[in-house]
């Protein structure tokens, strides 16, 4: 079975336990051009809760009524996908759900042994990435300044 959690109610101020609710069905099979994730780890940014707020952003917000939104590292188990085979790791949107199918639009390939598979969901993924970009092209660091990098708002801030 795919246990998911599905966004049941916009909260207002904090979520509560009634903010999402858990849904079981069955495990999906992969389409034509698609493959199968079994997600593995599923990375929880600070980000996420500005996407249940229904306002205009860098990104549209989860609706009411579908998976939770997040990235996540898993295993193809199956695929009728060109880019990417049964076996292969890969990095992407699946959501919050231990299965994803998708069309692979946004998805790598991740490599377990250039680093474990919790790195890219982390220093390799969306949070360590927000960081590099912010640093290098958004902030334009150069070489003798002095630069305080802190995680106390998390990787993109927080509400």
């Amino acid at each position: 079975m795919n246990k998911k959690i599905v966004l049941a109610k916009r909260p207002a101020g904090l979520p509560e336990s009634d903010t999402w609710r858990l849904e079981t069905g069955e495990i999906p099979s992969a389409g034509e051009g698609e493959m199968l994730v079994k997600q593995i780890y599923m990375s929880l940014d600070p980000a996420m809760r500005g996407w249940l707020n229904d306002t205009k952003s860098y990104i549209p917000p989860v609706e009411i009524g579908a998976v939770m939104r997040a990235g996540g590292v898993g295993e193809v188990l199956e695929s009728n996908h060109a880019k990417f085979k049964k076996g292969d790791y890969v990095y992407g949107w699946g959501g919050v759900q231990q299965y994803a199918t998708t069309d692979g639009k946004g998805w790598l390939k991740v490599d377990p042994a250039f680093a474990p598979l919790t790195t890219y969901t982390g220093t390799l993924g969306m949070p360590g990435m927000t960081a590099y970009f912010g640093i290098l092209e958004v902030g334009q660091i150069k070489e003798g300044e002095t630069v305080l990098v802190s995680g106390a708002a998390g990787a993109v801030g927080s509400i």
